[in-house]
């Protein structure tokens, strides 16, 4: 498991709600024409986003539950026999480069599943 994708109308309410929770949040940027920020809660991550990157593709709510994120060693295989609704696409930024594609996922969800192709810098 790398992380949970949650879309905020409002990132800086959401970051100030996770500090006074007591977490640590890291890596705020802009990416692909939306902001993001990585939400450290003990093990679990959560990606705050602005707009989810297959937003063209799935209608979305404007705030709530996005996705969780699987890390693979083989994305073509982990691919083979899903519903794809976005990618897949190599993308780059404060986690390093990936190759990540979205598939349909039973209660209204998507799966990620991301291959780590360069560690971040």
């Amino acid at each position: 498991m790398a992380n949970f994708a949650v879309k905020v109308a409002d990132l800086d309410a959401a970051i100030a709600f996770y500090e006074r929770a007591g977490a640590e949040v890291r890596d705020r940027m802009l990416w692909r024409d939306a902001e993001r920020a990585d939400v450290y809660l003990g093990p679990i991550m959560i990606t705050l986003f602005t707009q989810a990157i297959y937003e063209d593709t799935v209608d979305l709510p404007n705030e709530g539950f996005l996705h969780p994120a699987l890390f693979t060693d083989d994305l073509d295989r982990e691919l083979d026999g899903h519903t794809v609704v976005w990618g897949p696409e190599v993308v780059s930024g404060a986690f390093g480069t990936r190759r990540i594609a979205f598939v349909e996922a039973p209660g209204g969800i998507r799966l990620e599943f991301m291959e780590q192709m360069e560690e971040p810098s």
